[in-house]
């Protein structure tokens, strides 16, 4: 029959630990300076070898909470590029409110919803058509200038030829003298006068307004300021480069004048 078998256990460390611990407790409960000093180290030696552990922790903290301001310093940026576009809009609203306040024209206000700025045809789609009193080549324009004219009507949709595509002419006077002239696109939102005589005077930033000669185009409509002048001795006509008054690099709203 086997004997059951008994832990040892060593008295003498376990009398060391237990006078060890009794000894702490005996010095830990007094107050005198030597054991304030001897706590003082003690706390010292604690903090210093759990540094790395409160630094690792802080380390972490900060890197979630610059993740969560970088989330709303995106929102926010967001957030103000949408305001900012809001404000431009109002502002522009707000011009062709009082463009048409002042104007003899009749208009209608459409939005662009397509843009064809294609080589060579260049056009835009509106959102009123037939239905909404519109017909072929109606004048189009913005708060500032001449766009283009309508060339394609549905019911509920336009299709506009704009002012940039090389097949559009336009008849212009100019100067104070109203010189007659012809505008032709040449890239982008410059374009050239032709027929305007050299005994004609003229400056820059002068303004070309549409004739009223044409059937499609009412007279006094902005279309173009006189950029460059240039005088050739064999050419009995001027040489002038001008730029669009209409700007077509945000269409949003557009006038159709009828």
């Amino acid at each position: 029959m086997s004997k059951s078998r008994v832990p040892f256990i060593n008295k003498d460390a376990l009398a060391l630990l237990l006078t060890l611990i009794f000894s702490a407790l005996l010095l830990l409960t007094q107050d005198s300076s030597q054991i304030r000093q001897l706590k003082f180290q003690v706390a010292k030696l604690v903090n210093t070898l759990a540094y790395p552990i409160t630094w690792y922790n802080s380390i972490f903290s900060i890197r979630v909470e610059n993740k969560l301001l970088k989330k709303q310093l995106v929102q926010f940026t967001l957030m103000n590029s949408e305001l900012e576009s809001y404000h431009e809009e109002n502002i522009r609203l707000k011009e062709m409110l009082n463009f048409t306040m002042t104007q003899p024209l009749n208009f209608l206000t459409a939005n662009v919803v397509g843009y064809n700025f294609g080589l060579p045809t260049q056009s835009i789609t509106i959102d009123i058509g037939n239905d909404d009193g519109v017909t072929k080549n109606l004048p189009i324009m913005d708060e500032k200038g001449l766009l283009g004219k309508t060339f394609k009507v549905g019911e509920h949709a336009s299709l506009a030829q704009l002012i940039t595509d090389k097949n559009f002419r336009v008849s212009v006077r100019i100067g104070q003298e109203r010189a007659i002239g012809l505008f032709i696109p040449t890239h982008g939102k410059y374009g050239i006068l032709e027929g305007v005589r050299k005994s004609m005077p003229l400056n820059e930033d002068e303004v070309a307004f549409t004739s009223g000669i044409s059937e499609i185009y009412p007279p006094n409509i902005p279309v173009a300021r006189v950029v460059s002048i240039q005088l050739d001795d064999n050419n009995p006509f001027q040489h002038i480069v001008v730029e669009l008054v209409g700007s077509l690099e945000s269409l949003d709203y557009v006038f159709v004048v009828l």
